[in-house]
């Protein structure tokens, strides 16, 4: 078993971004792994389930991490909402792609580093 820095819940608009959140949620796994850490995220769920069963097993995905990084327009989702709530409720370390990125001084293109700046971390 590879030894990593700990483990990444990466959270972010899926149902409202149908066309682009696999491009973002790779972008972000990426930036991830290449600081040392191990991505988890619900992106490999199909289509078709019910929204309050994306919920459970995205909550469910999210307790097995050390932090919760928030990527681009999250603050549009819903999901991405409740998750962001939930981590601060249960103790859990939160930032956006961005702070991630500055932390773990992952180098990435100037677009890559817009990911998530908008929103404020809170």
């Amino acid at each position: 078993m590879t030894q990593t820095k700990g483990i990444v819940y990466l959270s972010g608009p899926i149902s409202s971004n149908l066309a682009g959140y696999h491009e973002d949620f790779h972008l972000a796994r990426m930036l991830v792994e290449k600081a040392g850490y191990t991505p988890v995220d619900s992106c490999f769920l199909p289509l078709g389930l019910k929204e309050s069963d994306y919920m459970r097993i995205s909550l469910a995905i999210l307790e097995a991490a050390d932090t919760v990084v928030a990527l681009k327009d999250w603050t549009k989702s819903q999901g991405a909402q409740i998750e962001w709530a939930y981590a601060q409720r249960t103790g859990k370390q939160r930032m956006t792609l961005a702070q991630f990125c500055e932390i773990n001084n992952v180098l990435a293109s100037p677009a890559d580093l817009e990911v998530g700046k908008r929103e404020k971390a809170g």
